[in-house]
């Protein structure tokens, strides 16, 4: 007889925790779609979304692994995001936070 999966009774707030950073890319690419960005700004009235991006992040409390890494968009969508994802660690078991989040493939 297996024992259940302790990760189906733990609370994913107590085991991981999620911030947000600055998308990962060279200094290269992050300089020309800040250039990019204000050249179609200054053309167009244009937008930030060239602007270098931010990553939501979920890492293990007691290790610091990363568990999750995914595109979180510009910094207000990003935030949308991050509190989204707080609320579902502190709903959801571990099992069922990694179902919901992490990408399909």
């Amino acid at each position: 007889m297996t024992s259940p999966d302790p990760d189906s009774r733990t609370r994913a707030a107590d085991i991981l925790q999620a911030r947000l950073e600055d998308r990962r890319m060279s200094r290269l690419n992050k300089a020309v779609r800040v250039v990019s960005s204000y050249a179609i700004a200054l053309v167009s009235g244009g937008t930030d979304e060239l602007l270098p991006g931010m990553d939501l992040v979920v890492t293990r409390i007691d290790t610091g692994a990363e568990v999750l890494r995914v595109a979180a968009g510009q910094p207000q969508e990003a935030d949308h995001m991050l509190q989204a994802t707080r609320r579902d660690l502190d709903e959801m078991s571990v099992s069922q936070f990694v179902a919901a989040w992490r990408p399909a493939g």
